[in-house]
C-alpha cells in the first residue's frame, strides 16, 4: 500500500512531540506494536524516543530554563530540588534515575536544569532501550489478538521473547547496581 511508510512517520513525529513537549506517551509506544508489528513499531518508537528527549532536552536547557528555575524559586519543594540540580549527576546516577519508575521527561527536565553534560544523560537513556520491546511487542500481542491471527506457536514465540527481553532487563539492572554500590565506596564516583 502506498500510504503505508508514511504511518509510522506520522506516529513518530506524534510521539517525538508529545515527548518533546514532556507529555507521557507509553500509550503510543504500545500503538506502534499494534499498528506496525514488533520491527516496524520497534524501529519507530527507537528513533522517536531519541528525537523527543533530545527536544525536551534543549527545551528546558535553553528555552524554559528561566521559566523553570523562578518555578522551582517559587516553592520549598522547588528550592531543595534546585540545590540539589547545582551538581552535575554521574552517569551512575543518570542510568539508576532512568532505570526507576520516574517519568523519563522529569528526570530529563531536572538534569537540564542543572549542570549536567547532555554526553551521560544521553548514555544514560539507552537503558530505556530493554523496555519498548517489552511495550511494542505487547501493543503487537494485543492486535493479533483481537485480529484473531494470533497463532499458539506465534504466541509462544513471542511471549518467550519477552520473558528472554524482561530477563535481559533484569540481568542489567543487576550489573548496574552492583557497579552503582562499588562506585559509591569510591569517592571519584560520585557527582
Amino acid at each position: 500500500m502506498a500510504g503505508e511508510p508514511i504511518q509510522p512517520l506520522v506516529l513518530g513525529v506524534l510521539l517525538a512531540a508529545g515527548l518533546g513537549l514532556g507529555l507521557p506517551c507509553g500509550a503510543l509506544v504500545v500503538l506502534a506494536g499494534a499498528l506496525f508489528g514488533t520491527a516496524v513499531g520497534l524501529l519507530t518508537v527507537v528513533i522517536a524516543q531519541a528525537v523527543g528527549l533530545t527536544i525536551h532536552w534543549y527545551l528546558c536547557r535553553g528555552v524554559l530554563r528561566g521559566r523553570l528555575q523562578r518555578w522551582l524559586a517559587a516553592s520549598r519543594r522547588g528550592r531543595r530540588l534546585e540545590r540539589l540540580l547545582q551538581r552535575p549527576a554521574s552517569l551512575g546516577l543518570m542510568v539508576l534515575l532512568r532505570m526507576a519508575l520516574i517519568p523519563m521527561v522529569l528526570v530529563n527536565a531536572a538534569c537540564a536544569l542543572g549542570t549536567t553534560a547532555p554526553a551521560p544523560s544521553a548514555l544514560a537513556c539507552l537503558v530505556l532501550v530493554p523496555r519498548f520491546p517489552l511495550l511494542v511487542v505487547a501493543g503487537d500481542l494485543g492486535a493479533a489478538a483481537l485480529n484473531g491471527s494470533l497463532s499458539p506457536v506465534s504466541l509462544a514465540l513471542r511471549l518467550l521473547a519477552l520473558i528472554a527481553t524482561g530477563a535481559a532487563l533484569l540481568l542489567a539492572a543487576r550489573s548496574v547496581g552492583r557497579q552503582l554500590r562499588r562506585s559509591a565506596t569510591d569517592p571519584e564516583g560520585s557527582c
